[in-house]
This record gives C-alpha cells, structure tokens and sequence, in this order.
C-alpha cells in the first residue's frame, strides 16, 4: 500500500480533536465536520488507487489545513499544545497511529439498471446451471450463480417478473 506522507495520521489527529472538542460542548461548526469526510475520502482514494497522483493528497492536505484552523480557534492553551505537538509528530510520520480503512459495502453482482432489479437469494443446497437455465427460460428473468459467494443465485429482471418468479421458486428455495 502506497504511504501518504503522514498525511493520513494528521487526519487522524484532527478527527480526534474534532470528538474531543464536540464533547467538550465546543461549537465545531458542519464545514469542518465536512472537510474531515472530504479528506477522509480523498486520503482513502489515494491509498486504495494504484493510478491517483500526488494532487489528490496534496487536495486532502489543503481541506486538512483548513480543518486545523477552525478547530484550534476552539481549543484552551492545553489543548492546543497537546494537538500541535501530535500534529508535529504525525507530519514527521513518527506518530504511531491507524487511518481507518473501510471496506466498501459495495457490491459489484447487484447492479440497477433502467426497469431492470437485481437480487441475490441464500440458498441451502447449491443448483446446476441447466436448472438455473430452465428457470430462467421459464419465468423470463435470468437466474445465475452467484460468482462471489457459493451458496447464493442471482436473479435479475423486471420486478414484477422477478415477483412471481420469487413466488413460485419459494418451494425450491426452502427445500
């Protein structure tokens, strides 16, 4: 994985400054909650792409900076000097902390197109392809195996086809 410079762990640093300050009761106004995502979002991007350039971490700084003056107008003397100094350490890259990577919930199998739906249904025992054909023939919707997971199909086409297919595989897939 690519390394962003420390930019990730002032992320890190700024966001734990904004929790901190919002429990404190302190007015962190919704643009620097925004630009915590912003960046959150761009630094992810830049880790995860093989193909991002240097500018999009450069973009994620400028939001950063932006972030960091609103949010140290808010703090008492002690706090300030405790976040500027772990600021100063994760510039360094010397602090030792984790930016968060989330997985995507996306699923590349369920797609929507224009009149079209897709579902995928769990199933207790897996089903040939001939028959998955033959249902498909029959009922006018697509039935497939899933490719990601085993012991689930996909269905795909119009909703009300997709219905009543549901309806009548239903002593199918509780067998």
């Amino acid at each position: 994985m690519k390394d962003a410079k420390g930019i990730d762990k002032q992320w890190v640093v700024l966001s734990e400054l904004a929790s901190k300050l919002i429990k404190e009761g302190k007015p962190v106004s919704n643009d620097a909650i925004s630009k915590i995502r912003i960046a959150k979002n761009i630094i992810h991007f830049y880790l995860m792409d093989e193909h991002a350039g240097f500018e999009s971490l450069r973009d994620a700084e400028k939001e950063l900076s932006q972030v960091q003056m609103m949010l140290f107008g808010l703090c008492d003397m002690d706090t300030a000097k405790e976040y500027l100094d772990k600021m100063g350490k994760a510039c360094k890259n010397e602090l030792d902390v984790e930016f968060p990577m989330d997985k995507s919930v996306f699923n590349a199998e369920i797609k929507r197109k224009k009149d079209v739906e897709t579902i995928r249904i769990k199933l207790n025992r897996e089903l040939h392809s001939e028959i998955l054909g033959e249902l498909s023939e029959w009922y006018g919707v697509i039935f497939e195996n899933s490719k990601e997971e085993s012991d689930k199909i996909i269905i795909e086409g119009k909703k009300e086809l997709i219905t009543r297919a549901l309806k009548d595989f239903l002593a199918i897939w509780n067998a």
